[in-house]
């Protein structure tokens, strides 16, 4: 058994470190910034229930690394009649976990500032400035506390320091406009 725990500590360890480093993902990047995992790269991208997790590779890669991990400690703790049961148990369980949080994951949005609508109405005031067809920054006072800096276009030219009320966001970029006159933005 000693044989099957160390092949399978190494194989997990070897898949889960090719994993961390990024080796055999399939990924685009497109031009607004956005990531796209390519289908079929084995990731667990079912939208289906937990059982098919169990046929993902992140379940086995994680489940072998930590069957045999559980298999060594527990042989060189004096406990080879209880290693084959617990070390299945926890590689079973931590393969699930794995899949189950990674799935988790990969359902976050990525690129969007999360509750931008309610940015909208707000006012900010611009970092770098904005003009038609060039992009600026400006800094927004968030909901909740803290501020938010966020890429900023106009359909007319605004300089750096000017007040600024947010007309609309799209993803990540702010479209602003100039602040009403006598109003001091709260950012």
């Amino acid at each position: 058994m000693f044989a099957i725990y160390l092949g399978s500590l190494l194989f997990g360890g070897v898949l889960i470190a090719a994993s961390a480093l990024g080796v055999g993902h399939d990924t685009d990047v497109h031009a607004g910034g956005d990531v796209h995992a390519g289908a079929g790269d084995g990731h667990d991208q079912g939208h289906g229930s937990s059982w098919l997790a169990l046929f993902g590779i992140r379940f086995w890669s994680f489940g072998a690394a930590f069957f045999g991990l559980t298999g060594l400690v527990l042989r060189a703790l004096g406990a080879p009649a209880l290693a084959p049961f617990l070390a299945t148990a926890v590689g079973v369980a931590t393969g699930l976990g794995a899949s189950a949080t990674f799935r988790a994951l990969t359902r976050e949005v990525v690129g969007q500032v999360p509750g931008a609508g309610a940015l909208v109405g707000r006012e900010g005031r611009l970092l770098l400035p904005v003009a038609n067809a060039q992009r600026g920054k400006v800094r927004i006072g968030a909901p909740g506390g803290g501020d938010v800096d966020l890429v900023a276009e106009s359909d007319e030219a605004l300089d750096a320091g000017a007040p600024v009320l947010i007309v609309e966001v799209k993803g990540n970029v702010a479209v602003v406009a100039r602040a009403p006159a006598g109003e001091a933005p709260r950012a």
